[in-house]
């Protein structure tokens, strides 16, 4: 069934994707710093769990308040309060981000994404789409200016298990190294490196 923008909490950790429309840049806001995406290998997104609710976002302010679903909405909280998603990624190395916001633009980039996974059979099969961001370009709403969001679905993965040190467990023990070396990849766990 199509879902519309407008119409849970994130298990994430604290890496956050971030973009810039009107430039068309995405990156991870990590520990670390900031790290540019490389859209060549996109980025995974655990599209079919999206998470739609209310989201007020200011300078030190991220107030966060889901729905019971994405057909149930609540009352809205205050009027700084937007329609918003929460959604888990994961980054080409395997490093979970989640993904938030409430302007028009993510919102609709956020339904059109679902839209045409949810057609595809590897949705119904569980699978993750690992996306590719193409471009942005400039519409008019309103009054104002907000950006389409271009993407293609670059290939689709296994949801990622939660890593141990995430879930507060002691790390697994160290596997048991292989009598034979393995063959050469160039490709992650993830498959989509």
């Amino acid at each position: 069934m199509p879902i519309s923008f407008g119409s849970a909490e994130s298990t994430a950790s604290s890496n956050f994707i971030r973009s810039n429309l009107p430039q068309n840049k995405w990156w991870v806001k990590a520990e670390g710093g900031d790290e540019t995406i490389d859209m060549e290998k996109g980025f995974a997104i655990d599209i079919k769990n999206v998470a739609f609710g209310w989201l007020h976002i200011d300078v030190g302010i991220r107030d966060w308040q889901a729905w019971p679903s994405p057909s149930q909405s609540t009352p809205r909280p205050s009027d700084s309060h937007k329609q918003g998603f929460e959604v888990d990624c994961w980054l080409s190395d395997g490093r979970e981000a989640s993904m938030s916001g409430n302007s028009y633009g993510l919102g609709q980039f956020i339904a059109k994404l679902y839209n045409q996974a949810e057609t595809a059979p590897e949705f119904a099969a569980g699978k993750i789409p690992v996306i590719q961001v193409t471009s942005s370009t400039p519409v008019v709403v309103g009054k104002g200016t907000s950006y389409d969001i271009g993407f293609n679905i670059r290939t689709w993965i296994d949801k990622p298990e939660a890593k141990p040190e995430v879930m507060g467990s002691p790390p697994a023990p160290a596997a048991t190294p292989p009598t034979t070396p393995p063959a050469a990849s160039t490709e992650t766990d993830f498959g989509f490196n």
